[in-house]
């Protein structure tokens, strides 16, 4: 059995209101320090999850990417 490479935590249950908003739980706000108009990118995986992380945290990890992948380039 594979392990799960990071932590899960729940931090409650919301609901999508009439107009698809949903409401990230206070817990959870106040650990990442979310702000009204906080903008996110949203993904989602076969229809059972849905991520989101905010674009300048997606950039961050993209570069951290693309160092690694150059690294590889340059031993071949």
């Amino acid at each position: 059995m594979s392990k799960i490479p990071f932590e899960l935590k729940s931090y409650g249950v919301t609901t999508v209101g009439e107009r698809g908003q949903i409401v990230i739980p206070s817990e959870i706000r106040k650990k990442l320090d979310l702000k009204k108009g906080d903008k996110f990118l949203v993904f989602s995986r076969e229809g059972s999850m849905i991520a989101m992380i905010k674009p300048e945290k997606f950039d961050k990890i993209l570069n951290n990417i693309i160092k690694h992948l150059q690294v590889f380039k340059a031993l071949k």
